[in-house]
């Protein structure tokens, strides 16, 4: 009997061990591992239990050679094959923490599609999880929780890979295709709600569905832990230095590189109880680290900032640390998460708070407002810049160089901006100019941006017709990319309300001495003798400070009083009711 319960109790223990969970992200418990490379040409459900074909179709994954990640072979989806409706098998999880992973291809002109289902299939019903669409480089996911669509992009004629992190016991589930987030959402809900992993559908639509899959594989990992998602972030109850330990569970990826470092990370949270100004600083900490700042739910986060190298440019700051800084409200919890893009060790940063106004210029919220005129950059002192990361909406640099300074600009009248550093600046300027709602970057909305753009062989900025609506805000932000060196700039609008509303008259028209102080002298010469004229003066702003009819028996030359109007820039606009054209002229005291 003694043998009989030693051979129990091992029974015993190997059931345990075989269905626990892992306890180290480094070593995960694989469920499947398939490079395809160990199958014949054909239908790949014939040559392994991870692949089968949705109940009444005819054909599963090809194995195919026309295209490969590595090796020579891949799964083929679509291109015109009869019947198929390909399952990828994730063993009905009911319980867990996983991460599936593939390498995808989507040839040019052509689509993609891949969904879960939450159970089984049958030949009459499917249990949909949640549907992802790709077409000409757009992704769109769906995940029936009852929130809009979530567009993507995607690249074509090149393999990206695909993340898909699945914790049933928290019910989460979040997708990353080509190193961003897409989003993450509530597992269990699906056409038909369930907490159940079941399989991957690859699935072609019609003849123009074409795409391949290489290099699946399936992890169970580690029980969410403290600070290792969102949803378990670290509480931070007051600033102070907190140890970052070193990162190795998945949690991340809000902007991987190619090789999918930038997955690992780690989560605090703080909820400040006054407004004011938080700082996150990892200068002291001596590990190259790059840190993020989300505001919102776990579930539908905004980015407030993300910083890298930042301390390299600060005097007695460690190398390729990270300073931010972040305009904060009070009763809203902020995520700070901290990844392993370039290293994994542990560190310390510090989280600081201010209740202090923000400083003029320092941020988007803050931004200088502005009329058209010339501006003196003398210092970069923001820390809070929106270009930079390779995020949204954001430039595409791959370094948040943050400092920044920032100016708004109001229109009253629908019209053209101009902004330019060409004749006032030395150094290597760049701008950006957004709309939209300063507290995250997906608020904001990129107009136009520029670097370079007074010539060639020229380092300075400068871009021409920026169209712009009457009543709205545009920021417009300069940054220390290429150098933080003093320089000047200049802001020029051009009303279109009334000035371009009719075809051009065909009208000579001299205006002097330009710029003007006291008295503006303008000369026109019609091709021919027209109707009554009408010569008006109009402001930046759209609004008419001058008019004067004329008549063809009139000299044709004018002088215009102008020591009475506010220095800027005008418009002089020449008329005969059918037709006009204008000139710009600068008016100086």
């Amino acid at each position: 009997m003694r043998k009989i319960y030693i051979s129990i109790l091992l029974f015993f223990v190997f059931c345990v061990t075989s269905f626990a969970q892992p306890t180290n992200c480094n070593e995960p418990d694989v469920l499947t591992q398939d490079d395809i490379e160990n199958y014949a040409e054909g239908d790949v459900t014939l040559q392994s239990p991870d692949w089968d074909v949705w109940p009444g179709a005819s054909l599963g994954g090809v194995v195919s050679s026309e295209q490969a990640f590595d090796g020579v072979n891949s799964i083929k989806i679509g291109g015109g094959a009869a019947g198929q409706d390909v399952l990828l098998l994730l063993g009905d999880k009911t319980s867990g923490h996983y991460v599936l992973s593939w390498r995808m291809y989507v040839p040019a002109e052509k689509s993609a599609y891949f969904n879960m289902q939450h159970q089984a299939p049958t030949s009459s019903a499917g249990f949909w999880a949640f549907d992802a669409y790709f077409e000409n480089g757009v992704g769109r996911l769906e995940t029936y929780d009852g929130n809009a669509d979530v567009a993507f992009s995607h690249p074509v004629d090149a393999w990206f890979l695909v993340y898909l992190l699945i914790d049933i016991d928290n019910d989460v589930a979040r997708l990353v295709v080509n190193q961003r987030t897409v989003d993450a959402w509530t597992f269990s809900t699906g056409s038909v709600a369930a907490s159940q992993m079941n399989s991957i559908n690859f699935y072609p639509a019609d003849a123009n569905y074409q795409f391949y899959v290489d290099d699946v594989e399936f992890l169970e990992i580690p029980a969410a832990g403290l600070g290792q998602y969102c949803y378990t972030a670290q509480p931070i109850e007051a600033a102070g230095v907190f140890q970052v330990p070193d990162l190795e569970c998945y949690g991340a990826g809000y902007d991987q590189n190619s090789d999918g470092e930038g997955n690992k990370g780690y989560w605090f949270s703080y909820t400040p109880t006054e407004d004011g100004i938080i700082a996150m600083a990892s200068c002291g900490g001596g590990v190259d680290s790059r840190g993020w700042i989300f505001s919102g739910e776990c579930l539908d986060l905004k980015t407030v900032g993300v910083n890298d190298d930042q301390c390299e440019i600060t005097t007695g700051g460690s190398s390729w640390a990270s300073y931010r800084e972040a305009v904060v409200k009070a009763g809203t919890t902020y995520y700070i998460l901290w990844d392993d893009i370039w290293e994994t060790a542990g560190f310390p940063f510090e989280l600081s708070f201010t209740n202090e106004a923000p400083s003029p210029g320092n941020f988007c919220h803050s931004a200088t407002p502005i009329e058209p005129g010339v501006y003196d950059v003398l210092e970069f002192t923001g820390n809070a810049a929106v270009a930079g990361p390779n995020i949204n909406n954001t430039s595409s640099s791959t370094t948040a160089y943050s400092k920044s300074q920032w100016y708004a600009f109001t229109p009253e009248t629908d019209g053209l901006m101009r902004i330019s550093s060409c004749e006032l600046a030395i150094s290597d300027t760049y701008f950006f100019v957004y709309t939209g709602n300063c507290d995250y970057f997906e608020g904001l909305t990129l107009v136009a941006l520029n670097d370079d753009g007074c010539g060639e062989g020229l380092l300075t900025s400068s871009l021409d017709s920026i169209e712009v609506s009457g009543g709205t805000t545009y920021y417009i932000e300069w940054i220390d990319r290429f150098s933080d060196d003093i320089f000047q700039w200049e802001l020029d609008f051009e009303s279109t309300v009334g000035i371009h509303d009719l075809p051009e008259l065909a009208a000579d028209i001299r205006c002097f001495p330009n710029p003007a102080s006291e008295l503006l002298t303008i000369q026109y010469l019609l091709e021919q003798s027209g109707e009554q004229l009408q010569l008006r003066l109009v402001n930046v702003l759209g609004q008419q400070m001058l008019e004067q009819r004329l008549s063809p028996a009139d000299q044709n030359q004018i002088q215009l009083d102008v020591r009475a109007l506010p220095a800027g820039l005008y418009q002089v606009i020449l008329s005969d009711g059918k037709l006009q054209t204008s000139r710009k002229v600068m008016i100086q005291h």
